[in-house]
């Protein structure tokens, strides 16, 4: 990406952060917000931390079920390549950062293990955000049909919800497709190349190859495993919401604490600067204002929906960051070159067999 297009996108992204929280701010003092946010309830909020580090751990074990097939991690090796990817991915604008999480995990740590395909990591990460966004985009159809909510932001977020769960199952669908067909995908894209470049060719359809078997969960008990944590993972996250509602009067049920989740994970999905601040705060304060009218124009309500809001930011982006420095500096990893462009070879004999019976 050349230097121009990135500072170009990068601008973009901080005018949309910009805008979201201007229009979420519009009607809220800064000093009154402040001033709320110091006055609320410290043990919903505190509580909603601890659940956050809970969550680290659970979203940490759900991917290592993912990396199984793809070769031998060990906890610490993963935990620490969690905890750095997600810091890396709020403070990176764009999203820049999901990269992160599958560069680090595939690198050996301080001789732990051996280095694993790139792509199969990345696969792994990929398999995890469809069935998230998914299972966000149910959420919230389903929380909205029981709750039989009216309005016009009822129905942009009943609308938002259809779109994302459409569009991420039939990417799943592709997926599914890719992994039966894999021989023969891998075989088409080498002969496509191979006119060009034979070392292209190569290349390419080696990282096709490593990111398609990544996909694969290995077991059916694997496979219920990983469910069963996702299902624990988003009731975790709908009861800190819940919980810190109720440090702001706000009176969310926790079926409407679900509506608000789903609108806030697929507002984030806009990229935007880093910390994701603006769509962070606008869509939760938007599914707020699903139940609670004046949630963004009248005074008093908007400053305790946009209270509310940036607590939850604050605590989602000050764990993950403060998460990930302890374990940059616990573990001295280096970053440098981390985004570079590397080879993608196969693995080891050892990590081959070691993959083979997982």
């Amino acid at each position: 990406m050349s230097t121009i297009k990135l500072t170009l996108r990068i601008a973009i992204s901080l005018l949309v952060s910009g805008v979201l929280i201007f229009f979420s701010l519009r009607h809220v003092g800064l000093r009154t917000l402040v001033a709320v946010i110091a006055t609320a309830n410290p043990l919903p909020v505190l509580g909603y931390l601890a659940i956050l580090l809970v969550v680290h751990l659970v979203k940490t074990l759900r991917w290592g079920l993912l990396l199984a097939p793809v070769g031998h991690v060990s906890f610490r090796r993963l935990n620490s390549a969690s905890a750095i990817g997600f810091m890396l991915m709020v403070l990176l604008p764009l999203r820049l950062g999901e990269l992160a999480r599958p560069l680090l995990v595939s690198r050996p740590m301080g001789g732990d293990g051996a280095p694993l395909r790139r792509s199969g990591a990345l696969a792994s990460c990929v398999v995890e955000r469809i069935v998230d966004s998914m299972a966000m985009g149910v959420l919230g159809i389903v929380s909205l049909r029981l709750l039989a909510t009216t309005g016009k932001a009822a129905e942009f977020a009943r609308h938002a919800a259809v779109v994302v769960t459409a569009g991420f199952a039939a990417l799943c669908v592709a997926l599914v497709l890719a992994f039966f067909v894999r021989v023969r995908a891998v075989t088409l894209l080498r002969r496509a190349l191979q006119p060009l470049s034979g070392r292209l060719a190569d290349r390419a359809a080696r990282l096709l190859d490593g990111f398609i078997l990544g996909l694969h969960l290995g077991s059916l008990g694997r496979v219920i495993a990983f469910l069963a944590l996702t299902v624990l993972y988003w009731a975790l996250h709908v009861w800190g919401f819940w919980m810190v509602a109720g440090a702001f009067q706000l009176g969310l049920s926790a079926l409407m604490a679900c509506t608000v989740l789903a609108c806030q994970v697929v507002g984030i999905m806009i990229p935007a600067g880093p910390g994701m601040v603006g769509t962070n705060q606008f869509f939760t304060q938007l599914g707020v204002s699903i139940f609670i009218p004046g949630a963004f124009d009248v005074p008093d309500v908007a400053v305790r929906a946009a209270a509310y809001a940036n607590t939850i930011w604050a605590l989602q982006f000050g764990q993950q960051v403060l998460t990930g420095l302890v374990f940059l500096i616990a573990d001295k990893v280096s970053l440098a070159g981390l985004f570079k462009a590397g080879d993608d070879r196969p693995p080891s004999a050892s990590e081959g067999s070691e993959s083979s019976l997982a």
